[in-house]
């Protein structure tokens, strides 16, 4: 299968290349590189540097290289920013988001993977969290990703898109080649 992993320099995007491309799938990594680093990019992966948000690039990725699924994990993630940048937050995760989408919808590239944040849920009512909960996020950082996740859902039931969000809380877990390294 030949996957485009957004955000694939960076910490989750880095390790999920390396299992995809352990597993013998064709990976093309997506990142700007304004959070993830060069150097994390795997060995058998291709990479290409650019946006996500960028649609002429991403319509040629998808349209020309044969992407089947996309691996999202490129977004603006860090919670104290987001509260005073909200803006940087919506152009990034929402409308940058949109426009992965649309170059999807119109290449017919059907299959979306989302690295998205418990950040959706806020304050639980309850523990553990069940997945099925009331997402009220508390910080622009969660409402730009459930506002992303909404919108999936949305292009699933108009153009037939297939989506899962992964929700993590704090991230932990890396290979012996690459795992966090960013500042702060």
């Amino acid at each position: 299968m030949h996957i485009l992993v957004t955000g694939g320099a960076g910490y989750v995007g880095s390790v999920s290349v390396e299992r995809l491309v352990d597993a013998g799938h064709r990976v093309t990594v997506l990142d700007d590189l304004s959070k993830g680093h060069h150097g994390a990019v795997v060995e058998g992966a291709t990479f290409v540097k650019g946006s996500f948000g960028d649609r002429e690039l991403v319509d040629r990725l998808l349209r020309d290289g044969g992407i089947e699924v996309v691996l999202h994990c490129a977004a603006r993630s860090l919670v104290g920013e987001s509260m005073r940048d909200p803006g940087a937050y919506y152009a990034t995760n929402v409308a940058g988001g949109l426009s992965l989408l649309q170059a999807m919808r119109e290449t017919r590239v059907r299959r979306i993977v989302l690295s998205s944040t418990a950040a959706v849920y806020g304050v639980p009512e309850s523990t553990p969290i069940r997945e099925d909960a009331v997402l009220r996020p508390i910080n622009p950082y969660g409402e730009t990703k459930r506002a992303f996740e909404g919108a999936m859902a949305w292009f699933g039931r108009a153009y037939g898109l297939r989506s899962a969000s992964l929700r993590y809380f704090n991230v932990a877990g890396a290979s012996e080649r690459n795992g966090e390294d960013h500042d702060p």
